[in-house]
């Protein structure tokens, strides 16, 4: 059991079945875990990567067509899993693999203000802005910050699925920028998004670090969390022009503002090109 939850006294299987009554959460394949296994073993090689990656012909197929896509533009065809994983990183290849793997499991969003296109699309963007903010503000948690920018609210499809009616007043807070819709969840609920996700992250066998900076991105403050700056930075983040702004306007006191255009900008190129080749 991960540590936080020791010192917060949380039993992560009886919270989920509180929260989510008789409802069955989808598990991972062997294959999708050894894949992720191998992703974050720094002594595997492309090669043992791709190895595995073999087993999932459709996995295979999304990463050579992202590998040889405009976002990477190659000099020559990549028609090996090996070039391709070297080619377009473990970060980017393990969004892939858990884009697909959760897609198999995660219920589809059909609120009227979130779609999946638009979540899977702000969820992308995130993740690219989290990394490219750690390459300048925590260079070595970069590969942790994309995956936990990406996955931080990987909750909200189950719960618009198990609280439908609950939660369409929360989810119509959030798209009309409504930062604070967590808060809503707290009182609603006695947890947030964030917290559900840790549990399903627990359930998952997800690594503790991964799961902590997502438990804490909206609680930066909270100790029991060890979330990065660049996850918090990006909590806020929704499908609106809004909160695009605001987003700018706090990284203008960690980076001036040519940087933060600059950084957006291809943010939002690299994440439009991968969530393409996500769905």
């Amino acid at each position: 059991m991960f540590s936080f939850f020791v010192r917060k006294k949380t039993d992560p299987a009886k919270a989920l079945r509180e929260a989510f009554g008789a409802y069955t959460l989808p598990s991972f394949s062997k294959v999708d875990l050894e894949i992720m296994r191998r992703i974050r073993d720094p002594e595997i090689s492309t090669s043992d990567i791709a190895q595995v990656l073999e087993l999932d012909p459709g996995l295979s197929v999304k990463l050579l067509r992202l590998a040889n896509s405009a976002a990477y533009t190659p000099r020559h065809d990549v028609s090996s899993l090996s070039m391709a994983v070297a080619l377009v990183g473990l970060s980017q290849l393990e969004s892939l693999v858990m884009t697909a793997t959760l897609k198999k499991g995660v219920p589809k969003c059909d609120h009227k203000n979130l779609g999946s296109a638009a979540f899977w699309g702000t969820a992308a963007l995130r993740g690219v802005l989290a990394r490219d903010l750690a390459k300048r503000l925590c260079p070595a948690r970069m590969t942790e910050c994309f995956t936990a920018g990406f996955l931080q609210d990987l909750a909200v499809p189950f719960l618009i699925s198990q609280h439908h009616n609950e939660y369409d007043p929360i989810i119509e807070a959030w798209h009309a920028g409504d930062s604070d819709f967590w808060k809503a969840e707290r009182d609603l609920f006695d947890w947030d998004h964030a917290q559900v996700a840790t549990w399903i992250a627990q359930e998952w066998e997800l690594p503790e670090s991964l799961a902590s900076a997502i438990g804490g991105h909206h609680s930066p403050d909270d100790t029991d969390y060890d979330c990065p700056l660049p996850v918090a930075l990006v909590a806020n983040l929704s499908d609106t022009d809004e909160s695009l702004g605001c987003l700018c306007a706090n990284l203008e006191k960690h980076l001036s503002e040519e940087s933060v255009v600059t950084l957006v900008e291809s943010a939002q190129l690299s994440a439009c090109e991968l969530a393409r080749f996500m769905t």
